[in-house]
């Protein structure tokens, strides 16, 4: 069973999907097989079906066939899978697509589904033309994962699109700096860890390029610290950990080394505190780590603290909140975390807050005007919310998210009194975005009160 993807507009795993439907699995077989989530499959079946214009697997076989989407070879049985395009070199930052083989029963069913398709094919009063292409609408604002729970485009009334970047990024460095945004590194389409330097004007609503960065990095995190940008480690595309310090200027456009880390690390947390870098956990090439490394920009030297994480962690958010330091959520390399620590760099204590509503790995966290903002993050399940903390109370309350599927490793910074979130990686779908979305923030006044 060949598949022609230059046919129509579905992606890798939604032509996997679609080769399954044919070939009779259920649900359930295909989840199991393609080793993802028997959720993920739904939203590939639906997004399938809203693409060929069908209401059922039957309909959508037909079609799969009328349009050469689904080929078989001429003794019937179903080509090898070497006639599949090969898969594109695994990193830490994507899931692999396992190969397809199917029973003996399943390839016999097929090949009946194929002759009582056929027959169907051949009716002549069968009309040809009646099925329209949908119009996909952008990459962030995709179906909701879970039928239960109606989100939709129409839902969403704060988040706003902006002009997006050149292409498909995830794991980049983001941050603001006088009302810009400064897209750093991370992994393009092409699943190379990429150099790439991209700067949107917020009030213009236009992006530039900037000088790249000296070396590509995936999976990595910025900071400013008096009008510099310091983008720490990062990681290949291979998944081999980088130990370099770059700095960035932006008043002349220049980049320049720093100390390099004690240890290679990338998919860290990082947090500007009291002008210094503190460094939180990450990956060391081979394994997630708990270590705390910190940065002092007026010696350009690193000191290994003696605290360490709660406990290994990678993927993680972390930011300042009413001068405490957060962090929240992560992914170990086998699960997704829903956990609120705050620490105390002098005493090492970390202190556990309220849970985050959903597991969230890869997610990016900020803070502004006394809350705690937590946006993506869907590692191994469909997102459904963002998350704001609000530390009088202790809880987290949900708000809207850009996007419902399992995005991740995006850049998220404040820019004026917004949100801004910069590509990603959507794990469903198996692409990298460009979208690029803010999120006003409610303004919020606190009056003093006197009592007489």
């Amino acid at each position: 069973m060949a598949i022609e993807q230059d046919k129509i507009q579905l992606s890798r795993r939604e032509l996997q999907v679609l080769e399954l439907v044919v070939s009779g699995a259920s649900n359930q077989e295909i989840a199991q097989k393609l080793v993802i989530s028997l959720n993920t499959v739904k939203v590939h079946v639906r997004n399938i079906f809203g693409k060929l214009e069908v209401q059922s697997r039957t309909e959508a076989s037909v079609r799969a066939i009328q349009e050469g989407l689904v080929t078989v070879t001429d003794n019937g049985a179903p080509a090898s899978n070497d006639e599949i395009e090969a898969t594109p070199t695994k990193t830490y930052l994507l899931d692999p697509n396992p190969s397809l083989v199917l029973p003996q029963w399943q390839q016999i069913y097929f090949l009946m589904a194929v002759l009582v398709a056929a027959l169907v094919v051949a009716i002549p009063w069968l009309p040809q033309n009646r099925y329209t292409l949908a119009t996909l609408p952008p990459v962030i604002y995709k179906p909701v994962a879970t039928p239960t729970l109606p989100l939709t485009t129409s839902d969403i009334k704060h988040w706003t699109p902006h002009p997006s970047m050149d292409g498909g990024r995830a794991g980049l460095a983001l941050v603001s700096l006088n009302d810009k945004l400064y897209a750093i590194g991370g992994v393009k389409e092409n699943n190379t860890a990429t150099r790439s330097m991209e700067i949107y004007n917020t009030g213009a609503r236009e992006w530039v390029e900037g000088n790249n960065k000296p070396t590509a990095a995936a999976n990595i995190t910025a900071e400013v610290l008096d009008d510099r940008i310091y983008v720490p480690g990062g990681c290949t595309h291979e998944g081999t950990a980088l130990d370099v310090l770059e700095i960035y200027n932006p008043a002349d456009d220049s980049w320049s080394e720093g100390q390099p880390l004690p240890k290679p690390r990338c998919a860290y947390g990082l947090v500007a505190f009291q002008n210094k870098l503190y460094l939180f956990g990450g990956w060391n090439g081979q394994a997630f780590e708990d270590s705390i490394f910190v940065y002092s920009p007026a010696k350009d030297s690193w000191t290994t603290s003696k605290y360490t994480l709660p406990q290994p962690l990678g993927h993680l958010g972390a930011t300042v909140l009413d001068d405490t330091i957060y962090i929240a959520g992560g992914y170990d390399g086998q699960a997704e975390f829903d956990t609120t620590y705050t620490f105390d760099p002098t005493s090492g204590q970390w202190t556990p807050k309220a849970r985050l509503n959903e597991k969230r790995g890869g997610l990016g966290l900020v803070s502004h005007n006394g809350i705690l903002y937590a946006v993506g993050g869907g590692w191994d399940h469909d997102l459904t919310t963002s998350e704001e903390y609000y530390p009088v109370t202790d809880s987290w309350t949900p708000f809207e998210t850009p996007s419902t599927s399992q995005w991740r490793n995006m850049g998220l910074t404040i820019a004026g009194n917004a949100i801004y979130a910069v590509g990603g990686w959507d794990g469903a779908a198996e692409e990298f975005m460009n979208d690029v979305s803010s999120y006003q923030i409610a303004f919020q006044t606190f009056l003093p009160l006197s009592i007489r």
